[in-house]
């Protein structure tokens, strides 16, 4: 009787200690996810803030700003022709001095930022405010000179075009 009351008492004492592992396993884990959550906090807090803003808002590099502008101009008429695409691509490998694939890598995320934009005018009064903090004035009349150049890409640019080039040049020049 007595080896089996050993026994019993060994079984015990094994399972408390099984039970006491696991529960410092999940403690451990515990811990290993706060950690992580920790972490993480700021990657979520950015995420967060930008969620409900405009894409344009969330642009922070003038060329992604002036890409985005020429192709605000280009789809005013709801296409992006050829002639349009090219010199898109040849005003941002010549200005900002970047390579084809480059150019073709700001024009797509340029045209996803402003595939809901419906005039031209509403994407330049967005991004001004990042022109005119980030650009000298040489670069201002670089960007006017782009728009205009792409706004005739493809014949006479419409007068809502011109108009707002000429709105955004008034804004940026005086």
């Amino acid at each position: 009787m007595a080896i089996i009351g050993m026994l019993v008492a060994f079984a015990g004492a094994i399972g408390v200690i099984i039970w006491r592992l696991s529960t410092a396993a999940t403690a451990a884990r515990d811990i290993a996810d706060a950690a992580n959550d920790v972490s993480s906090l700021a990657r979520r807090w950015s995420w967060f803030r930008r969620v409900n803003k405009h894409p344009l808002d969330t642009i922070t590099d003038p060329r992604e700003a002036a890409t985005a502008m020429m192709a605000a101009i280009v789809q005013y008429d709801g296409h992006m022709t050829e002639r349009e695409r090219i010199a898109i691509i040849g005003c941002v490998s010549q200005t900002f001095d970047a390579t084809a694939q480059q150019a073709e890598e700001l024009l797509a995320q340029a045209r996803f930022l402003v595939k809901d934009v419906v005039d031209p005018s509403n994407c330049f009064n967005r991004l001004a405010p990042l022109v005119e903090k980030q650009l000298g004035p040489n670069e201002r009349r670089d960007l006017i000179a782009m728009l205009t150049k792409v706004a005739g890409a493809d014949g006479n640019p419409s007068e809502a075009v011109t108009h707002s080039i000429a709105n955004l040049e008034r804004r940026l020049m005086g």
